[in-house]
């Protein structure tokens, strides 16, 4: 097994990735690929200019992963507002 599919396991974005990342990103300890690591921090950009959990028809185009990256790691009441 090639050293990019060893790390390519780290990201758990998809069951699998086509082609293989060659470089993965870090976010808050959480290796991801680049088109993921992209997607959390445009997501958490959205939260944060909206001040609250950004409503379906913006969180559909983000993956549940990582919508559930963000939720996780952004400081936020329980409303889903930013404290």
């Amino acid at each position: 097994m090639s050293e990019y599919q060893i790390r390519a396991k780290d990201c758990k974005c998809c069951g699998k990735h086509v082609p293989l990342p060659t470089v993965l990103k870090e976010y808050n300890g959480i290796p991801l690929c680049p088109t993921t690591f992209s997607n959390v921090i445009e997501y958490k950009r959205i939260w944060v200019s909206l001040g609250s959990r950004p409503h379906g028809n913006i969180r559909k185009h983000f993956s549940d992963y990582v919508q559930q990256i963000v939720e996780s790691t952004i400081d936020k009441n329980e409303d889903g507002s930013l404290q």
